[in-house]
C-alpha cells in the first residue's frame, strides 16, 4: 500500500478528500514557514474524515517535552496513531531536540504506542558521512516501525545502500521514496535542490534514462518502480515496502500513478 506526502496548504484536506481513495495513508510535511499546527490541524482532519494520517513532527520545530505531549495528546484525541519523525529544515533548534533522535527518544519515553517512521538517505545524508548515518540508523530503527528514503530516480543507488543496511544487521522495513509524475523541468530543480544529485547522473547517464526523463518533458516514475519490485521479490530480504508518493499536491497525478502499483 503506498502513501502520499503532501504539504497542508490551503485547501489540501479537501483536495486529499476528493482525489484519494479513502482510507490511504496520508503523511503531511512540516516546515517553518507553514508552522507546526498546520500540520497536526491537517492530520487531526484527514483523520476524522477515515484516512490513516501521518504527521510530520520535526524535532528543530518542538520547543520541549511539554509541547511534545501535547502535541501527542493532540493527535491522540483526534484519532492520530502515526508519527513521521525529521530533524527538520530549522538552522537552530527551538528547544530540547537537536535532531530526529532525540526526539525518537522522547516519543518512546511518552509511551504512547504510536507507530513511527523515520527518513533515511541512500544517497548520502547532506550534513552527515556515511559511517555516523549508519550510526544513527541503528540508533533510531530501536523507536521506529519503517523508513522512508528521500526522492529517488533510479533503482541501483537504494538497492546498494538496502543491501548494505541489511548486511548490518538493521532490518527496518524501507518505503522507497518516488516522485509522481511532474515535469522534468521542476522534478531536476528540486532533486538538484535535496541531494539526489546520483541517482539523477545515473538516469540521464543511459540512453533509457534521458529517454524517461527528458522525451515527454515528464518523469514517469512507472519503469522505477517496475525494476524495484522485480528486486524485492527476488531479494525479499529488501523488506521493500509500498512506495511513499512525493506529491508535491499534484493529487490528480498521484492517484493515477497509484492505479498502476
Amino acid at each position: 500500500m503506498p502513501q502520499f506526502e503532501v504539504i497542508p496548504l490551503r485547501g489540501i484536506v479537501d483536495e486529499v478528500a476528493g482525489q484519494l481513495p479513502a482510507g490511504s495513508r496520508v503523511t503531511i510535511t512540516a516546515s517553518p514557514a507553514q508552522g507546526l499546527s498546520a500540520t497536526i490541524e491537517a492530520a487531526g482532519t484527514l483523520a476524522k474524515s477515515g484516512f490513516q494520517a501521518i504527521p510530520h513532527l520535526a524535532a528543530r520545530m518542538i520547543r520541549g517535552r511539554a509541547e511534545l505531549e501535547g502535541l501527542l495528546g493532540q493527535l491522540a484525541a483526534a484519532g492520530v496513531g502515526e508519527v513521521f519523525v525529521i530533524a527538520g529544515d530549522a538552522p537552530q533548534p527551538a528547544g530540547d531536540f537537536p535532531g530526529a533522535l532525540a526526539l525518537l527518544e522522547a516519543i518512546t519515553a511518552a509511551g504512547t504506542g504510536m507507530t513511527v517512521g523515520i527518513g533515511v538517505h541512500p544517497e548520502g545524508h547532506p550534513f552527515v558521512g556515511e559511517a555516523e548515518a549508519m550510526t544513527l540508523l541503528r540508533a533510531k530503527a530501536e523507536h521506529a516501525s519503517y523508513a522512508v528514503t528521500q526522492m529517488c530516480f533510479a533503482a541501483a543507488p537504494l538497492l546498494e545502500w538496502t543491501r548494505g543496511v541489511r548486511a548490518a544487521g538493521i532490518d527496518l522495513p524501507v518505503r522507497p521514496g518516488i516522485a509522481v509524475p511532474v515535469s522534468t523541468a521542476r522534478l531536476l530543480r528540486i532533486g538538484t535542490r535535496i541531494g539526489v544529485g546520483r541517482s539523477l547522473r545515473l538516469l540521464t547517464e543511459s540512453e533509457s534514462g534521458v529517454r524517461r526523463l527528458l522525451g515527454p518533458a515528464r518523469w514517469d516514475p512507472a519503469p522505477l518502480l517496475a525494476e524495484l519490485d522485480a528486486a524485492g521479490a527476488v531479494e525479499p530480504r529488501l523488506a521493500l515496502q509500498g512506495p511513499h508518493l512525493y506529491t508535491f499536491n499534484a493529487l490528480p497525478a498521484a492517484r493515477e500513478c497509484a492505479v498502476h502499483l
